[in-house]
């Protein structure tokens, strides 16, 4: 009873308080401060015309001057030495950035940067060429015909039936005083005509759709095709594992009698016991860094400091208890070690001291954990077979002959991985989802009144009513109010759901999905439906709010012409363009400032950051989320594609919008973006279901409004046109499903006996990309090559280890590329001290206060190393001081044929060019050499990460077969035939 009452008693007041202003009765009117309630009078369209292409050019100009003078936000993707070397990067002119751009193929940008970013730019570029050819027949045809006629010098020579009347519509009549806009756009044109258009722009949009469809296809299978060696294409996910196949010798050999042959298995083990001692290790560690950089600073003066004297080399996983005799106490002058309390009843203890306590108490802690603590098998694992077309029927095969069991899904990237997340029981799952449905029905209900009440504050009446001089103001000049009436709200309104992705993430991150991609794509659906509920329904059914919930449940065979009324409203046409408008001329454009990135950093930078951990982190290319891009620039299409006809000169704004986006997202992908795994491309499917949905309420809105203007017989005739279309949607998805989610088995046995499919070759020959250009991202895949980060040096880091964040909670991201949980194998991170001033990873040793050359490349390849200390660090690199023959360094071995210069030009033949060390200046990587006993074993870069204390004690096993488990690495990857093991293919992309 009090929820009723209260509901009574605050929220109807709020929905239903004055009337409208379109002069309905009071208690039927909409939400105050609901688009379709705005009054779009005076010189609306111009003021929000100026104001979005103010917004866009000053972003525009702010952002070409910026570019060049800080890279390290604006391009960080270029720091990342090699990485990216492309046109578009050696242009360094104002706007010299623009044409390069714009010149750089979508197949150029599938080897460069990957499948999901090529997807993407595809998307764009084909939403751009449809509302392009659409623009034309609106503003060669459309919009003369409606000028024609609202200008009331049209004949009446066609008959009442296929005339379309103003005066029909007694809720808008006509006005003698509209502008310009209304002449041009208020659709005035005959029925015939709209009909025509109807299934010209359908047939157009099912025709650009298809086309586009077509080719991720393509792109999709050579994108495969050039990854038929990597482990994660040779490797399945399966869940659901019944008791008696929770191992790996018993699940190998599962597979194996099915004739699929086995390289490697990974049972995902439960690690809750592990977790908080990892939580309390890491907090320690990054207390301890803390409080070395608030003694000595970052970078350090003190001339007395020498992190080598304090710390083993952050490049080995060592066990430094026998070096602890030796550490000495540094002792600053005039500067006070720092101190704290560790309880209310305990005294002052030095920080330093008191940290470093704790990490080697918990360090110790850890390691013993994971060499004797036992870890339960859970129902989830991962297989890699030794070849891809393996994967393939494995993934298409059922496995059990019980239901509910062996579910197998093609594996994620190891780097996509949400460990956390994998050992999640199957009804934990279900209770998250249905926990998550429940708040996410709670927030499409709730959401409404947040929106409302803030357009209600900015809006012109409220303005009016608390600041009658800001009234007064207003009034004095139309644009002013124009600029406050309509644009103000929706700029609110833009804001408030731009807040919506941080609590969608939120919640599909309770949800328990397995991998980022996954909720990447969870939050698209979830973000798409909220906009296009929100903004579609909400704000334009909300002018007859009550009205229409009665009308539909009194005649719901009705809800088309209902739909097409609050459609086709004036105020509710204007809204769309002035949406349209500001997003395509003012909001994309300042999508190249990355103020989302830009200014988190900043304050960051100012107020947090501090160890050389954090700004390495910091200083990481930012990853883009798909399930943020995706969903707004979907809204905008269906849009643009719904008034189409009846609002035509949105389709002139719909393509600028996704032009403009085009060569903002190009630009950021080449440029700021870089994801370390990638998702296959899987976007593009769920985008091509929304889109023929918007196609769908395209044709219902037209039906309604041809019934609304009771021309039935035109009605009847978008009935074929949307059975059709139906028809044609379930056609696609059906023919397309399976090449969408596999690939070509027999391309696949192509490729892997060592052939080119032709379709590689011709799609090569008419791009060419060289080996180098698609360095990074043949980098994410390759068997042999474990480098992961590679940039110039900094004042503040050297970038001595790789980074812990978008990993897993206190392991090192090591770029691993076999499957295993970094809780049980993961590299431990080292307490990682600031460089004194003017000492560097490079230069480590000069102290003479010269300056380092920021620009040599740090390299952090995590390949075994000789080293133990930071001071000796440089035995795992080339001599820097060393003559070199040209004055350059030897490449590495692996570039093409045009690219490889050869040993001989360096004086190494034979033996010597095997055993030497090799440097690639196109990515600034020294590589180890391979086949040597720098390699031994192939392993992958958490394993390449071993001490060498921990070599030397465990000599006799490291020298063993890989399936023999070392006793601190007893949950290792368990390979089931290591004989076969040297036979693998050499390197993940053949000649």
């Amino acid at each position: 009873m009090s929820v009723a009452r209260v509901v009574r008693d605050l929220l109807l007041p709020l929905l239903l308080e004055g009337s409208d202003d379109e002069g309905n009765e009071p208690g039927g009117g909409p939400p105050p401060g609901s688009p379709p309630t705005f009054k779009y009078e005076g010189p609306w369209f111009t003021t929000q015309l100026v104001l979005s292409t103010s917004i866009g050019l000053f972003s525009f100009l702010v952002f070409s001057y910026c570019r060049t003078r800080w890279p390290l936000s604006f391009a960080p993707r270029t720091k990342l030495k090699g990485f990216s070397p492309h046109e578009a990067h050696a242009h360094q002119a104002f706007f010299g950035w623009i044409l390069p751009t714009i010149r750089t193929s979508e197949f150029t940008i599938l080897q460069i940067v990957g499948l999901d970013a090529a997807v993407l730019l595809s998307f764009f570029k084909m939403s751009f060429y449809l509302f392009s050819v659409c623009s034309i027949f609106a503003v060669v045809i459309l919009m003369p015909i409606n000028l024609k006629n609202n200008m009331g010098i049209g004949g009446d020579d066609d008959p009442d039936w296929m005339k379309f009347s103003n005066d029909t519509d007694h809720r808008n009549p006509p006005s003698p005083g509209r502008d310009w806009l209304d002449l041009l756009t208020d659709p005035a044109s005959v029925l015939s005509l709209q009909l025509l258009f109807t299934y010209l722009f359908t047939i157009l949009t099912l025709f650009f759709i298809h086309k586009n469809h077509h080719k991720f296809i393509r792109s999709r299978q050579l994108f495969s095709l050039e990854l038929v060696h990597s482990i994660s294409a040779r490797t399945v996910l399966v869940t659901r594992l019944p008791i008696h196949l929770r191992s790996e010798p018993r699940l190998a050999e599962h597979f194996e009698n099915m004739g699929l042959n086995v390289e490697s298995v990974c049972v995902c083990r439960d690690v809750k016991s592990l977790e908080p001692l990892l939580a309390k290790r890491t907090k320690a560690l990054l207390k301890l860094e803390q409080a070395w950089v608030d003694y000595v600073g970052n970078p350090s003066t003190v001339e007395s400091y020498d992190p080598s004297d304090f710390v083993a080399a952050p490049l080995v996983d060592i066990d430094s208890s026998g070096l602890e005799s030796q550490q000495p106490r540094l002792v600053v002058p005039h500067r006070a070690r720092p101190t704290l309390r560790p309880g209310l009843s305990m005294g002052v203890v030095d920080a330093i001291e008191y940290w470093d306590a704790r990490f080697q108490e918990a360090d110790e802690e850890v390691k013993n954990r994971r060499k004797v603590g036992k870890f339960r098998a859970t129902h989830a694992a991962f297989v890699t077979f030794e070849k891809m077309s393996s994967a393939q029927i494995a993934v298409q095969t059922v496995h059990a002959q019980r239901p509910n069991e062996c579910f197998t899904r093609q594996a994620p990237e190891p780097r996509d991985i949400i460990w956390a997340n994998m050992t999640t029981s199957i009804g934990s799952s279900r209770s998250r989802e249905l926990i998550v449905m429940g708040m996410m029905g709670a927030l499409l209900f709730f959401w409404i009144f947040p929106i409302t009440g803030l357009a209600s504050l900015l809006s012109y009446k409220e303005i009016k009513k608390t600041m009658p001089w800001l009234g007064q103001l207003i009034d004095s000049n139309e644009r002013i109010r124009a600029l406050v009436q309509n644009s103000l709200p929706s700029v609110a309104m833009i804001t408030l759901n731009a807040l919506l992705p941080f609590l969608l993430e939120a919640m599909t991150y309770l949800q328990g999905f397995r991998a980022r991609s996954w909720i990447e794509y969870s939050l698209l659906k979830k973000y798409f439906l909220f906009l296009f509920i929100n903004v579609i329904f909400i704000f334009l059914l909300a002018s007859t709010y009550w009205q229409l919930v009665r009308d539909l449940a009194n005649s719901p065979a009705k809800i088309p012409e209902k739909l097409a009324e609050a459609l086709q409203r004036g105020s509710a046409r204007h809204f769309f363009l002035s949406y349209v408008v500001l997003q395509g001329l003012g909001v994309m454009p300042l999508q190249l400032l990355n103020l989302g990135v830009v200014i988190p950093s900043a304050i960051m930078r100012l107020f947090v950051t501090r160890t050389p951990r954090d700004f390495a982190e910091l200083n990481a290319p930012p990853m883009i989320n798909y399930g943020v891009v995706y969903p707004q620039a979907i809204l905008v299409f269906v849009m643009t594609l719904l008034y189409s006809v009846v609002q035509p000169m949105i389709v002139i704004f719909g393509a600028i919008y996704f032009g403009v986006a085009y060569v903002v997202y190009k630009y950021k992908l080449l440029f700021v973006f870089y994801k370390p795994y990638e998702s296959q491309g899987q976007a593009w499917i769920i985008t091509f279901t929304r889109l023929i949905w918007g196609v769908i309420m395209f044709l219902v809105f037209m039906t309604g409004i041809f019934a609304l203007k009771k021309a039935f017989i035109v009605s009847s005739l978008v009935s074929p046109l949307l059975i059709g279309t139906l028809l044609w949607s379930w056609y696609i998805i059906k023919i397309y499903a399976p090449l969408s989610k596999h690939v070509s088995l027999s391309s696949v046995c192509e490729v892997e006996r060592g052939e080119n499919s032709a379709e590689v070759v011709r799609l090569r020959a008419g791009h060419p990309v060289t080996r180098s250009q698609s360095n990074l991202n043949r980098r994410r895949y390759a068997q042999n090559d474990d480098t992961l980060y590679v940039a110039p040096e900094d004042a503040r880091t050297d970038y001595s280890q790789p980074p812990m964040a978008n990993w897993y909670d206190g392991v090192l991201n090591t770029g691993k590329r076999r499957y295993g949980h970094p809780a049980l194998n993961g590299v431990l991170p080292q307490p990682w001290l600031p460089l004194k001033k003017g000492q560097s990873i490079v230069n480590h040793g000069r102290t003479n206060g010269t300056k380092p050359d920021t620009e040599q490349a740090v390299v952090l390849t995590l390949r075994k190393r000789k080293s133990l200390l930071q001071g000796n660090r440089l035995s795992a690199f080339p001599s820097i001081g060393s003559p070199l023959r040209n004055g350059r360094a030897p490449q590495r071995r692996g570039l093409s044929d045009d690219e490889d210069q050869g040993d001989e030009e360096y004086g190494l033949t034979g033996s010597q060019s095997a055993h030497r060390l090799s440097y690639d200046p196109a990515s600034g990587v020294i590589m180890l050499p391979e086949g040597s006993d720098w390699l031994g074993e192939e392993s992958d870069s958490d394993a390449a990460y071993l001490s060498s204390v921990e070599s030397q004690e465990n000599s006799n096993t490291a020298s063993a077969p890989p399936h023999v488990r070392s006793p601190t690495k007893r949950y290792a990857t368990y390979y089931h035939h290591p004989e076969r093991r040297r036979q693998s293919i050499p390197g993940a992309f053949p000649r």
